[in-house]
């Protein structure tokens, strides 16, 4: 009797601690790790005067420089907004940021920590007498195992004052197109894509393969991390009738795409590609999000597995599931 009690209480305290420690392992609810703030001086006599923005960076938490890495995250990239009677009036200038390989991207990125500041050369045209300054900041936060997508905000300050608000991101725009269902067995509707050379394809090119749909993102360090295991799986069981769909969808998520933002991303997405040894058919982003909203795709990694009749299997967590499913699939 007393070796049942002592093993109900040895199972239930078991049971609290990994209850405990699986809410640990929960990233919060849209997880905020920086906190700007934007400062700005009276113009002098010249017109000009330095505009100060400040990250301040949750412990354990880095912020990437405004420096492109091949390969590597989305940098921190800071603009004025249109129509404001200002401009930039030269470099950008910020403290040395620190170098270090980066196992979410496996490259060397430059990272900040703690606070910065960065000092914006700013010019008011002639004829304009702004009272206020509005700055787009577009940047990417990340810790050692755990990166958050891009994020646009918007801060204005007043010249005359030394407090500064931070204003939304614009709001995200729907996409159209019916919804496809997931439920087991249902038949993927054909949908076009253009691919990374530029050429129109359709779906149903591969009807009679099995096709894995790889939604990904250049900024999304755990799609960068299934790569190494979804090569050896491609080279496995291409033979036997296994197609890969790279969709790359580096605006899922955001709220305001601007263009320059998704030629600089796209890039880096061909680069992943190019340096990888990535060898699959890849969507462009423009033709992959609207397929992505179709499939209710809102995070990434994502990867729907299709059969040889172009009918929905299963969505694929872990890259580790696919060969226990592939050996059924693949042999019908």
């Amino acid at each position: 009797m007393l070796r049942r009690r002592l093993l109900t209480v040895v199972l239930l305290a078991a049971s609290c601690f990994l209850s405990i420690e699986a809410r640990a392992q929960e990233p919060e609810a849209a997880p905020d790790p920086v906190k700007w703030s934007l400062k700005a001086a009276p113009p002098d006599a010249a017109r000009t005067t330095i505009v100060e923005l400040t990250a301040q960076i949750q412990t354990g938490w880095h912020l990437y420089s405004t420096e492109r890495i091949e390969g590597g995250p989305s940098p921190t990239r800071i603009t004025l907004i249109a129509n404001q009677g200002l401009e930039i009036s030269g470099e950008i200038d910020s403290p040395a940021p620190h170098s270090a390989y980066d196992p979410n991207f496996q490259v060397a990125t430059e990272s900040y920590v703690g606070s910065v500041t960065f000092k914006i050369p700013v010019k008011t045209l002639a004829g304009t007498n702004p009272e206020k300054i509005k700055v787009q900041v577009r940047y990417q936060t990340c810790t050692s195992t755990i990166c958050l997508p891009p994020k646009l905000l918007e801060l204005e300050a007043s010249f005359n004052s030394a407090e500064s608000k931070t204003a939304g991101p614009a709001p995200a725009t729907e996409a159209a197109g019916k919804s496809i269902s997931l439920a087991a067995g249902a038949v993927i509707p054909d949908f076009d894509f253009t691919d990374f050379a530029g050429k129109v394809r359709r779906f149903s090119e591969f009807r009679g393969s099995v096709v894995l749909l790889d939604f990904w993102a250049s900024w999304c360090s755990p799609c960068l991390a299934d790569i190494p295991d979804l090569k050896k799986v491609y080279l496995k069981f291409q033979v036997q009738g296994l197609e890969i769909l790279g969709m790359n969808s580096e605006g899922l998520g955001q709220s305001d795409n601007d263009p320059a933002f998704l030629k600089e991303a796209q890039l880096r997405a061909r680069e992943i590609v190019r340096t990888r040894g990535v060898n699959w058919p890849q969507s462009a982003n423009e033709t992959s999000l609207p397929v992505a909203v179709r499939f209710g795709i809102e995070n990434l990694p994502a990867k729907i597995l299709i059969d040889r009749e172009g009918r929905f299997v299963a969505r694929i967590s872990k890259v580790s599931e696919l060969e226990a499913l592939l050996n059924t699939l693949l042999k019908q």
